[in-house]
């Protein structure tokens, strides 16, 4: 297979074809023949239609998603830009004179994993701090395939409708007393989105990596198409005639701030170790104190169907235990619908994971299997949509060993989903405890800023506190209390909206079902 060329070798052809030209112009006599290194039936980028899983969507600029808007704009710390691709591959350096060969495309789509999910653990009645949801809600409504069927641009009313009710028993847990009906998810809004996919990242796998043909290889030693990995996502995002571009990251650490910018059209882009040790492979940058977004190692901005394997994503910035000042140091930004990531490890202190969407009226979703996450403050922070399968969230107690918080979600109201843990591990590190599951982030102030996230079959360790949702640190006031003071947790929608008005049976913002280990309700 011919080697595809980078952009690098891109332009040292044209200085060869422009002596060539030079030397022409000298003997006009002389017959000019055709390339003879390229068959004419060698399929060249300008010629090959657009690949039909290459995405095509309007190129719409990320909204600001919180107070800091400069630093949280991702396309504003990007280092290639939303737009900014070199002008040889944005223009696929006038590809009439570059053969890009595409390889094979992997044929087996292969389950992200095999282990099943986590039995449920004992019953549980539902206490004021710790909602239980019964088992008719949590499999019918609660499950992986449900949480990730639909996505792109949500529309509907701006707060539930009343008196939505579809028989059966309760929603939450109340010891066995049926109350009229299973909570919808929504309340039972009409709630419509973009795209009805019935995304299945779960049986349709990133796949075995010994089945990819990568069209570049990164190494830092120079082995490789490229020596950083940016480069090899700028070259490759042309690519579209190829349809998915397989970029392998030899074993190795690369200190760089990685962008995948949004394009119109763009190859989808799947990055991959062939080590199944993912610590072998690290992608890390040590940028804090600077806002959320401008902070991340590596800012995922594609469209649509980015892959990641085998890699690990880190941010190693040293926070100060004495600063008062915002020390988001994130490790991973990722506001792609239908993302996967397999075997990656996501290592950070404060906000370690940013889950974001394009803007606060489009659902953007993440499958996470067989992943780990660490850190000790918000790690899993934002209002994207987001699954956690099989994955290990690791509380470290390196600067604090009591207070932190896991989960920062700031789902929307209309958003039928925000953050759930299926067959998931709370570890921690020795000495940690009173360690909370969860907040809910108002985000922007913006009053439709809820916070979602359910915890089911997963085994919960003994560093998590008793009562493990803690209150806003910024929330106080509410539709139904629009006067508050206190710091507010909303467990359900009867806690947000006034008497009567809101869903019913109430929707369930915060909860849990069949959990295990020293930290379940039911220990």
């Amino acid at each position: 297979m011919r080697r595809p060329r980078t952009s690098g070798m891109i332009h040292r052809t044209y200085g060869l074809l422009a002596l060539i030209v030079g030397l022409g112009a000298c003997h006009k006599d002389t017959a000019t023949t055709p390339d003879a290194s390229v068959s004419s039936d060698t399929a060249r980028a300008s010629d090959v239609a657009q690949g039909p899983d290459a995405p095509n969507l309007p190129d719409t600029k990320p909204d600001l998603g919180n107070a800091d808007a400069a630093a949280d704009r991702p396309d504003a710390q990007s280092p290639l830009g939303a737009d900014a691709l070199p002008d040889a591959d944005a223009a696929q350096a006038d590809a009439t004179d570059v053969a890009i060969v595409c390889p094979a495309q992997p044929t087996i789509s292969v389950p992200s994993g095999s282990a099943p999910m986590q039995a449920s653990g004992a019953a549980t009645a539902s206490t004021p701090t710790r909602p239980q949801l019964v088992a008719a809600l949590a499999d019918r409504d609660y499950t992986i395939a449900k949480a990730l069927a639909q996505g792109g641009t949500m529309t509907g009313p701006p707060a539930p409708s009343v008196g939505a009710v579809d028989g059966g028993v309760a929603g939450l847990d109340a010891g066995g007393t049926a109350d009229g009906g299973i909570a919808t998810v929504d309340g039972g809004t009409t709630i419509t989105y973009a795209l009805n996919d019935n995304w299945d990242p779960v049986g349709s796998g990133i796949g075995d990596v010994a089945t990819f043909n990568p069209l570049f290889t990164v190494a830092s030693d120079g082995s490789g198409t490229h020596t950083t990995i940016n480069q090899a996502i700028t070259d490759a995002i042309p690519q579209v005639q190829c349809g998915r571009v397989y970029i392998r990251i030899k074993a190795g650490t690369y200190r760089e701030k990685v962008v995948v910018p949004s394009k119109t059209t763009a190859a989808l882009l799947t990055l991959y170790s062939t080590e199944s040790d993912a610590s072998k492979t690290v992608i890390v940058n040590g940028v804090g104190q600077v806002g959320l977004s401008a902070s991340a190692t590596m800012t995922v901005n594609a469209k649509t169907g980015f892959q990641m394997k085998n890699l690990t994503v880190a941010n190693d910035f040293a926070e100060d235990p004495a600063s008062t000042a915002d020390q988001s140091a994130v490790a991973l930004l990722n506001q792609c619908d239908r993302a996967q990531f397999e075997n990656v490890r996501i290592l950070g202190n404060i906000a370690t994971l940013y889950l974001k969407s394009l803007d606060t009226s489009t659902a953007s979703r993440s499958y996470f299997r067989d992943c780990y996450l660490e850190g000790d403050q918000d790690i899993i922070t934002g209002r994207g949509v987001a699954v956690f399968d099989h994955t290990e969230i690791k509380y470290v107690t390196g600067r604090q060993a009591t207070g932190g918080v896991i989960a920062n979600p700031s789902t929307v109201l209309n958003s039928r989903y925000g953050f759930l843990f299926v067959s998931c591990s709370f570890t921690a590190e020795t000495g940690a405890s009173g360690i909370s599951l969860g907040h809910q982030w108002w985000e922007s102030s913006n009053v439709s800023a809820i916070g979602k996230m359910i915890v089911r079959n997963s085994t919960l360790g003994g560093h998590l506190a008793a009562a493990p949702w803690a209150p806003s640190t910024t929330r106080t006031t509410t539709p139904k209390d629009p006067a508050g003071t206190a710091p507010v947790t909303l467990f359900t929608s009867d806690d947000f909206f006034p008497a009567g008005t809101g869903p019913s049976p109430a929707e369930i913002y915060l909860g849990e079902y069949g959990n295990t280990g020293p930290g379940a309700a039911s220990q």
